[in-house]
């Protein structure tokens, strides 16, 4: 059995194929019509009374529910699209899967089920091109699906899971948040028993707590009408994909985009005709075409042809129709035909004052869309939601994922995001600037950066696709954007990080889980944080934070370091950005690993003992009107854990990762010298030191250094000196002699110390965690 995450979210749960409603009884069913449930306690009654009155269950013969029977995966599908409020097509005869089939006499009713659950992403089937309608199902594989319906897959992979030989590795994590949901128990001698089949009496309790628990609206469509094709003379179809209605200080701009498509097998010449606008109180207006429309279509392919004009009419205008008009200049008085006539009042988009009011065309978040005027097989679905500053304006990333659920290759169309407040509304920029295309069942994410005022607060996002038009005779087009469609915020209204894997509490050393299909932690790295301290410090009135990670190569090839951020988060809800430290290496040799540090300037009021850690790719992007190489800096989330600081270490063990350090004595002694110019004075530190290290992990001539810094009896700096781990006069194991000299009389005092840091050079300057203070 295919053991992927896509095989999981389409296993099963329970149902027959037909329920009393179906077949039109005369009065509901309750357990009490059933001998098999005599039995049960009331309020396991109460439960398949519930699913039963709903038309989910019924029994598998007359006064017979089959509690023990199992269930196949097409059962499992109409009960998963009932559960979770899924829209199906019942008019749907082909699948997309091979082995479906509407024909099939003992699965062919699941058809347009299982094709709804494709469509909200809870399955792609049991292998490639497959869904295996009649397989049985796990109770893992039951798990793991309610986990999916719930929308809870990342909180699923970043749990640290059941410890359980009863279940399969990849499941551990969907039984340990089943369990904690309550959705599903232990069998009596305390394991999950993960493979064994799931059975009707546990899919109907299970599948009665995931209803409860469902949030409605999580895995909707948002679904516009198909464009509709008006046949014209000539061989061509035509379409209204797009219609403007803009304000300008004179009036309004309107303007259109149509597609004409050729189905035949010669090229053909887009005809002549008129394109008009009409209104509410029947008044047409002329639209002009763009001077870089098309003059012909090419056999079995489409065009689209833009057109605008501008009207000096202060009033409103209320736009009803497109007509296409055929005027016969050879004959006097001219004489017009009507060839078609487009309604579109309900597409009409209205610039930057647009508002979607509709609810079926303005979604939740997270829901499932595709992008209005295209054809295509991607669909998109807002995934998660981080804000960033640029300059004093906030900076919105909204990362979409993008599934090819078609049956050949396809690039991502142009199209965009924007912001929109009350009354306002700000135009975003995808991040990716180069082409993005997508194999059959692929699946990739991208993002946009929404930049908007100070202090603005947004409502709603809308998918915008550009236009432009192309004036006679000028050299650069007017661009503008039209919509149909959006979705709302996180329902937490800020940073949703629905898909980014919540690792709970976090152990030191352990491989992080990130979002499944990033781009940027290769799949061959292995990740883990090894040290967090924060430290106060005293000099600049602040706390000091440190953070190490450890990158390990576990392929047989050179993998880049990645592009990556780490930001903190206190229990007062502010944000520290981490600096990175400076990097001499790029690559990370096969079998080994590297580290990589952050630092952290926190205020000394933040008393936080445990932090949010945001791990987050970097992404680069030309902003709104400016190119490449002016381009911006963004980050996404693509893994979160709760990690508690480490406490201060005596000299015994000081953790300096990869490094382990025993200060195990010292002794300071002052020398006194005599030249020309005067006295000087000389401290020598006497140092005897044990160095462990981890031999996995490779140090460059940019990692840490060890600082000591001379200090008097108030605090003083008297001089400081640095010692690297490697290259010349690094640190080893044994006694070290070392030197703070050429200080003047006045730099002299007795009572003084020794404070040990360490020290990481970062593009923000050096960044030192203090460690211990030697007296």
């Amino acid at each position: 059995m295919k053991k992927s995450l896509s095989v999981i979210m389409s296993t099963a749960m329970a149902l027959t194929l037909f329920s009393s409603a179906a077949l039109g009884a005369a009065a509901p069913k309750t357990s009490a019509d059933f001998r098999d449930l005599n039995q049960l306690d009331a309020a396991t009654k109460a439960k398949f009374d519930a699913m039963i009155a709903a038309g989910i269950f019924d029994g598998v013969s007359d006064g017979l529910f089959g509690l023990h029977d199992k269930m196949n995966r097409a059962q499992f599908a109409k009960v998963a699209a009932l559960i979770f409020g899924l829209k199906v097509d019942s008019s749907l005869k082909v699948s997309s899967f091979s082995d479906v089939s509407s024909t099939d006499p003992a699965n062919g009713y699941a058809l347009p089920y299982i094709e709804a659950l494709k469509t909200a992403n809870l399955t792609d089937g049991f292998g490639p091109g497959t869904y295996n309608p009649a397989g049985e199902v796990t109770k893992e594989q039951l798990a793991a699906f309610l986990i999916r319906g719930l929308n809870k897959d990342a909180e699923a992979k970043g749990n640290a899971g059941v410890n359980d030989s009863t279940v399969s590795s990849w499941a551990k994590g969907y039984a340990a948040l089943a369990i904690q949901l309550n959705l599903l128990g232990n069998l009596a001698d305390g394991t999950f028993g993960g493979i064994a089949p799931a059975t009707r009496d546990l899919l109907v309790t299970s599948s009665y707590a995931a209803k409860q628990q469902f949030v409605p609206g999580q895995h909707t469509e948002i679904r516009v009408d198909e464009m509709k094709a008006y046949t014209l003379p000539g061989g061509s179809q035509a379409q209204v994909k797009s219609m403007l209605q803009e304000k300008t200080t004179d009036g309004w701009r309107i303007g259109t985009v149509v597609k004409l498509t050729n189905s035949s097998t010669s090229t053909i010449r887009i005809p002549d005709y008129e394109l008009r606008v009409k209104t509410a109180d029947g008044t047409n207006y002329t639209l002009v075409p763009s001077a870089s429309n098309a003059h012909s279509i090419l056999p079995q392919s489409d065009v689209t042809l833009s057109y605008m004009t501008d009207i000096n009419v202060k009033s409103d205008v209320n736009l009803t129709d497109i007509l296409w008009i055929d005027v016969d200049q050879k004959v006097y008085p001219k004489q017009e035909t009507l060839l078609a006539d487009s309604p579109i009042d309900s597409i009409v988009w209205r610039g930057k004052d647009a508002v979607i009011k509709e609810p079926d065309l303005l979604g939740n978040w997270g829901a499932t869309f595709s992008v209005p005027g295209v054809t295509s097989s991607l669909k998109y679905s807002a995934t998660s939601m981080s804000k960033q500053f640029t300059g004093q304006s906030p900076t919105y990333i909204v990362q979409v994922k993008v599934q090819n659920s078609g049956s050949y290759a396809e690039t991502i169309p142009d199209f965009t995001l924007s912001g929109k407040s009350e009354g306002q509304s700000f135009i975003g920029k995808r991040v990716e600037e180069s082409p993005i295309s997508l194999n059959v069942g692929e699946q990739k994410y991208i993002h946009f950066a929404i930049t908007t005022d100070t202090n603005t607060q947004l409502n709603a996002f809308y998918v915008l696709t550009p236009e432009s038009f192309l004036k006679q005779g000028q050299a650069t087009p007017i661009q503008y954007y039209t919509g149909r469609i959006g979705f709302g915020l996180p329902a937490n209204g800020g940073s949703d990080t629905s898909t980014v894997p919540a690792g709970g509490n976090y152990t030191f050393g352990t491989p992080m889980v990130f979002e499944q299909g990033n781009d940027f932690i290769n799949p061959n790295l292995a990740v883990s944080l090894e040290e967090l301290h924060v430290t106060n410090n005293e000099e600049t009135g602040n706390k000091t934070g440190l953070a190490k990670f450890k990158l390990v190569n576990k392929s047989d090839k050179p993998i880049p370091v990645p592009a990556i951020a780490a930001d903190l988060t206190g229990k007062n809800g502010y944000t520290y950005t981490g600096s990175r430290q400076t990097m001499g290496t790029s690559d990370i040799a096969p079998g080994t690993g590297v580290v990589v540090s952050y630092g952290y300037t926190i205020p000394s009021t933040d008393q936080s003992d445990q932090y949010q850690l945001n791990v987050q790719g970097v992404m680069s992007g030309g902003a709104q009107g400016q190119s490449s190489s002016g381009a911006s800096t963004y980050k996404t989330t693509i893994a979160s854990y709760n990690v508690s600081t480490q406490s201060d270490n005596d000299h015994n063990s000081i953790s300096f990762y990869p490094f382990k350090l025993n200060l195990k004595s010292w002794t300071l002694s002052q020398l006194t010298m005599m030249s020309t110019t005067g006295f000087s004075y000389t401290y020598k530190l006497n140092l005897d030191i044990d160095i462990i290290r981890d031999p996995e992990v490779i140090v460059d001539n940019n990692f840490s250094k060890l600082k000591f810094e001379l200090v008097d009896a108030l605090g003083s700096s008297l001089g400081s000196s640095s010692f690297p781990f490697t290259g010349t006069n690094r640190l080893v194991s044994g006694t070290q002699l070392l030197s703070f000299a050429n200080l003047t009389q006045n730099q002299t005092q007795s009572n003084v110390s020794i404070k040990v840091y360490e020290a990481v050079n970062t593009p923000n300057g050096e960044v030192d965690r203090f460690i211990a203070e030697l007296k």
